[in-house]
């Protein structure tokens, strides 16, 4: 069994360390925060030991360390604990510019050592399914994946989030969906430029952009789309009479992924909880097309189908306990930050970046 100590104690690390009590393969915990009254308060109610970041290092028993700091924080982190030879599980982004992402990336190489980025929508369930229909070609070949992400503003005035800089959405939130399409498209072919652009802000007090439209030509002619804007849905009041995804669907939010084959059609929806498979049928008339599979899911099945962090710790634990490579290696997910880096380029230069 392994020691894991959690750097970073605020909402999403608490769901590491929830994850990291809940797998069988870990025997201790451990957390930190740079200030001391705050590492003490929150490993108190998470119900863990708190250390310093120079006591962790030290310490050759703690064989794992899971990051969850702010993003400026990630690289320094996860190059320090490579260094100390932990295995290192990092929240995205890889590295706020793409400089600080390869140095990331070179140490990692330098130490062979264990690195995954959080990207954990390869681990929940319906974006899992999506795969397996593209794997076993259900669909053919796939020429076509648009995604559509509306929001409320939900980072709030004056955190660390609303004073990013430049194209941060990019990197700290739409890097889960450029790296789906470059999934989707694995073994077919690869991402060979990127045209992004970006109307003006709405929010004031964002530093960064609040909207972005994201096209990506791939090697072989495919292409991908990725449009998101963040204030057009209503700010979600839990409404106690009403379950949370079904208040939220009528009220603005949208998060759908369409995948266009060429013998059939896929379509993930969030908020509608459903995966749908549609089927190319060649009839006197025309094309013909007809829903042939329609999954849904319940709402205690949520954190199962969607942003899984849970089941990716799970399985990351497991791959350290047994010696196993990272399942997404740290090679992988740096491609996906040269694409969220080109696209941010892009929306600066108003120029199609060529990969």
């Amino acid at each position: 069994m392994i020691k894991v100590a959690v750097l970073g104690l605020g909402q999403m690390g608490a769901t590491h360390v929830e994850a990291a009590q809940a797998s069988p393969y870990v025997s201790q915990i451990y957390g930190y925060e740079p200030d001391e009254a705050r590492r003490n308060e929150r490993a108190a109610e998470l119900k863990i030991t708190p250390l310093t970041l120079e006591e962790i290092l030290a310490d050759e028993s703690i064989q794992m360390v899971d990051i969850v700091a702010s993003n400026d924080a990630h690289v320094p982190l996860a190059k320090a604990a490579l260094l100390a030879g932990k295995k290192v599980l990092c929240e995205k982004p890889m590295g706020v510019t793409l400089a600080e992402a390869q140095d990331l990336l070179n140490t990692k190489q330098k130490c062979n050592g264990f690195l995954q980025i959080g990207f954990e929508l390869h681990y929940s369930r319906m974006y899992q399914i999506m795969k397996e229909w593209i794997d076993a070609g259900l669909i053919g070949r796939v020429v076509n994946v648009a995604i559509r992400y509306y929001c409320s503003e939900f980072h709030r005035a004056n955190t660390w989030r609303s004073k990013g800089t430049g194209s941060f959405l990019i990197s700290e939130k739409l890097s889960h969906y450029l790296d789906l399409q470059r999934w989707y498209y694995a073994g077919q072919e690869k991402p060979a430029s990127v045209y992004s652009i970006s109307a003006p802000k709405v929010v004031s007090y964002f530093n960064h952009r609040d909207n972005h439209q994201i096209s990506i030509k791939f090697s072989e002619g495919g292409i991908a789309t990725l449009n998101f804007i963040m204030y057009s849905a209503s700010r979600y009041h839990k409404d106690p009479l009403q379950e949370m995804l079904a208040q939220q669907a009528q009220d603005g939010h949208c998060l759908s992924c369409l995948i266009c084959g060429t013998k059939g059609v896929i379509e993930s929806d969030v908020f509608n909880r459903r995966i749908r498979r549609w089927q190319f049928s060649m009839v006197e008339s025309g094309l013909e097309n007809q829903i042939v599979e329609n999954i849904s899911f319940t709402p205690e099945e949520d954190n199962y189908y969607f942003h899984c962090v849970k089941e990716q710790n799970l399985r990351v634990y497991e791959l350290v306990d047994k010696g196993l490579p990272p399942d997404v290696p740290a090679e992988d997910a740096f491609e996906t930050m040269r694409l969220c880096f080109a696209a941010e380029q892009s929306e600066d230069s108003g120029e199609i970046i060529r990969l």
